[in-house]
């Protein structure tokens, strides 16, 4: 009899234990913020001052008679949690490929549903992972007006 009572004791306690059957895969951890801005995009309007100098490019590409005139790029390449690389050269036909910006560290934080691209302390864009808007105004030393104003998506 006892031996039935130990049995019954010990099947009631397994009984009593729960199973762990969670299936539900667990929620992916968020990626740090460098690496979602990080890729490749397209410009899609692209605005510069520099003085005198002024190139204003409202939709991009240009494409003239099927062929394309002028396109860009930007490049945001992870260099550590939370800071990328940027990288924006515009591409027109008869000038080559023509660096904007290079190699500018830009780090990246979150800010509600996109993330704040800051260099220097400055805000100078935003990103969300596909799309990028970016802008930036000063005075030169020399007094000139400086801008730089683009979209890109990816």
């Amino acid at each position: 009899m006892k031996k039935v009572l130990v049995f019954l004791f010990v099947l009631g306690t397994l009984a009593a234990c729960k199973k762990d059957n969670n299936n539900d895969p667990k929620p992916d951890q968020p990626a740090e913020p460098a690496a979602k801005v990080a890729g490749t995009y397209k410009l899609s309007s692209f605005h510069f001052i520099n003085g005198a100098n002024e190139v204003e490019l409202e939709k991009l590409p240009v494409v003239e008679s099927g062929k394309t005139v002028a396109s860009g790029t930007v490049k945001l390449t992870k260099k550590s949690d939370g800071k990328v690389l940027m990288n924006v050269t515009l591409v027109i036909e008869g000038e080559g490929t023509i660096p904007v910006v290079e190699d500018l560290e830009v780090d990246v934080r979150e800010s509600g549903k996109v993330f704040g691209l800051f260099a220097d302390g400055e805000r100078i864009g935003d990103a969300d992972g596909g799309f990028i808007i970016f802008n930036v105004s000063g005075t030169s030393d020399t007094g000139d007006e400086l801008l730089l104003a683009f979209n890109a998506k990816k």
